[in-house]
């Protein structure tokens, strides 16, 4: 298990090329000396998001995954239905380019935020997540422990966050990690799309605090239940309440607290 503080890279250990993250030289302090060490540092990108060569946003990512990235992003942020088509997606110089069949003079009033790829543009008050389907509280806290074991850049840089897409039974069916916590739901969100998933059958597990743009974007997708070993806040929760969404945080063995929906939640 890491301890989520970059490693250091010693003499003779292999260098592995990474899009995630590269060595760097830092001097560090401890309380028994002071030297210079070779540290491994995420690394974060920007990238323009266009759809039908309108800017709709930017993302300061990292350099993977970025078709997954954009079709997260635009189910997560409401522009789509998780089965809804597109054209292309294209990636090249920093940009990427979609094509919807949606208004021009819409896409074009939106407001352009630079940060994480989050735009004004909502429909999660609309939504409303209706299905009898049912988590078993050790498949939650499985899947909650497989956060930090799957996520190699985290150990490696404790810069980065994951997300998972689970089954009933909290197998991983998807995961993905980011240097920003909504990216990497929204790549995780495009991957599993892009696989033919029905996210209305799966949770999302991530890491983080559950704040209202995580719980609204896991309500865009379809997703029944939303978790996570760490806090939420109080708008999350109203808005998982009205959405119908079941909301689960400080997800840690030998329990949880569930916000709302808790009759999904099934306690052998």
């Amino acid at each position: 298990m890491g301890t989520g503080r970059p490693l250091k890279a010693s003499g003779d250990e292999e260098i592995r090329p990474s899009p995630f993250y590269i060595p760097m030289k830092c001097l560090e302090i401890t309380d028994k000396q002071d030297h210079y060490v070779n540290v491994d540092v995420i690394v974060e990108e920007r990238f323009d998001l266009f759809v039908n060569n309108i800017h709709i946003t930017t993302f300061f990512a990292s350099p993977v995954e970025l078709k997954e990235l954009a079709l997260g992003f635009l189910v997560c942020e409401g522009f789509i239905e998780p089965g809804a088509k597109t054209g292309p997606i294209n990636v090249a110089s920093g940009s990427i380019h979609c094509i919807l069949d949606i208004d021009a003079t819409e896409l074009a009033t939106l407001t352009h935020q630079q940060r994480c790829g989050t735009t004004s543009y909502r429909k999660d008050a609309a939504c409303h997540i209706v299905s009898d389907i049912r988590f078993s509280k050790d498949a939650i806290l499985n899947a909650v422990e497989q956060l930090k074991e799957k996520g190699k850049a985290w150990h490696r840089t404790g810069g980065a966050h994951t997300s998972m897409v689970c089954n009933t039974h909290g197998e991983v069916l998807f995961f993905c990690e980011d240097v920003g916590r909504a990216c990497s739901v929204d790549k995780v969100v495009g991957k599993a799309l892009l696989s033919g998933t029905d996210l209305s059958q799966c949770a999302l597990v991530t890491t983080g605090r559950l704040a209202f743009t995580m719980v609204s974007k896991a309500v865009n997708a379809g997703f029944p239940l939303v978790a996570s070993k760490g806090a939420t806040v109080r708008e999350a929760v109203e808005l998982a309440n009205k959405s119908g969404i079941t909301l689960v945080a400080f997800a840690r063995k030998p329990g949880m607290q569930i916000y709302s929906m808790e009759e999904r939640i099934v306690v052998l």
